[in-house]
């Protein structure tokens, strides 16, 4: 990361030394940009917040709309400058450690230099005329960008991470489309500016529009995979990101486990003190869970009082260990809550049974993993409950 930043803060001095000089134009362009992004980011920042608040990142965000058209209208060190306001702007918002937000901006930055060079080698002017050539090499800059920042950011995720996947490391289709847009929309503002320096004035609309588009997107996606009551992902979500790891440990030839868990008289919670106090004992396992387990685990609520791991890169003994966590969390709760009257409560003394289940990924099956856990959950129960219990499936039986 240091040595990349490096190489940015030489390509930033080589072109900032090479470059013509600003005329009276490129000073007008350039209050018009800082201030049309500054009005962006102050208007779309709530929305911004909470895009980045639902996850660790990377993020991308709407604000590389202003960065193209400054390295393709301005002098070189007038571009630098125009998107390092920028991001000192985001950075409240963004809220990131400041070592990751660095990276991030010399990897914007790097990009954002090699569209800079495109433009500058081939000697284009779109102020002056625009055609099939000039299309051809805004297009060809625009790529330039996207590529370059890919590379920087997925090399760094590859790097970091132990046993990165493609999707980790390329992104999502969705986020590459939603990149792929704002350098579009880079584009073309880039075109505007150059005939109506007032065009900024469309276009700060259209990118909060789009921001909170995405954010509403992003929010239906989750309602889809999440159940409300627990955060947790829901059945459908945690089949796809099950299957998902699923298919990651046949290529690898890992082992993964899946623990199935039922909370213990659960219904007598509900007869008790009412559904309210049951939706808060469901809430507590749930902070259990997330306490208890790994960040790469997949955990999930199957309905009712019944929840699910996927636990990758895990034997029995770890999977039985988690799952004894697991067990001592839900024994421990305290959990307040009101009765049928609206009384204040305190529920205590909930128990779980839980049954779990390890196979080797290339051999493995998530339907018959499901079957030999929950079947093991059965066990556990008829055993005296409050206990996890070990699946043994026949040797031929493939899991």
């Amino acid at each position: 990361m240091i040595g990349f930043e490096f190489v940015t803060v030489v390509a930033v001095a080589l072109a900032c030394l090479t470059d013509a000089p600003a005329t009276v134009f490129d000073w007008r362009r350039l209050g018009v940009l800082v201030g049309a992004g500054a009005v962006h980011l102050w208007l779309s920042r709530r929305t911004e917040e909470t895009r980045r608040d639902s996850g660790p990142g990377p993020h991308m965000d709407t604000s590389v709309v202003w960065i193209l058209p400054a390295m393709v209208l301005l002098p070189a060190w007038m571009a630098v400058l125009s998107m390092l306001l920028l991001r000192v702007q985001l950075y409240p918002v963004a809220r990131r450690p400041l070592y990751r937000y660095t990276f991030g901006t010399a990897g914007i930055l790097l990009a954002a230099l090699g569209s800079w060079a495109v433009i500058r080698l081939t000697h284009v002017d779109v102020t002056a005329a625009f055609g099939a050539r000039e299309a051809f090499i805004l297009a060809l800059a625009g790529l330039t960008y996207f590529v370059l920042n890919a590379i920087a950011i997925g090399g760094v995720i590859a790097l970091s991470t132990p046993q990165p996947t493609w999707t980790v490391v390329a992104g999502s289709r969705r986020d590459n489309a939603m990149a792929a847009l704002t350098v579009c929309l880079g584009a073309l503002a880039a075109l505007a500016i150059a005939n109506a320096w007032l065009a900024p004035l469309f276009v700060v609309p259209l990118l909060c529009a789009l921001d909170w588009g995405a954010l509403q997107i992003e929010n239906l996606r989750g309602d889809a995979r999440t159940d409300h009551k627990t955060q947790l992902l829901n059945s459908r979500g945690w089949h796809e990101q099950a299957g998902r790891e699923i298919a990651r440990a046949r290529r690898q030839n890992t082992t993964l486990a899946v623990a199935v868990l039922d909370l213990d008289y659960f219904k007598q919670v509900n007869d008790t003190w009412g559904h309210p106090a049951g939706d808060a004992v469901l809430r507590a396992v749930g902070a259990v869970l997330r306490e208890t387990t790994r960040q790469g685990d997949v955990v999930g609520r199957f309905g009712g009082e019944e929840f699910v791991l996927l636990l990758p890169d895990t034997d029995t003994d770890g999977a039985t260990q988690v799952a004894e966590r697991v067990r001592q969390g839900v024994a421990a709760m305290n959990v307040a809550a009101t009765d049928k009257r609206g009384q204040p409560v305190v529920i205590s003394n909930r128990t779980t049974s839980i049954g779990v289940v390890a196979g080797q990924g290339a051999s493995a099956d998530l339907d018959e993993l499901l079957r030999w856990a929950d079947a093991a959950v059965y066990e556990a129960k008829n055993a005296g409950r409050n206990q996890v219990r070990l699946a043994e499936p026949p040797a031929d039986v493939a899991v």
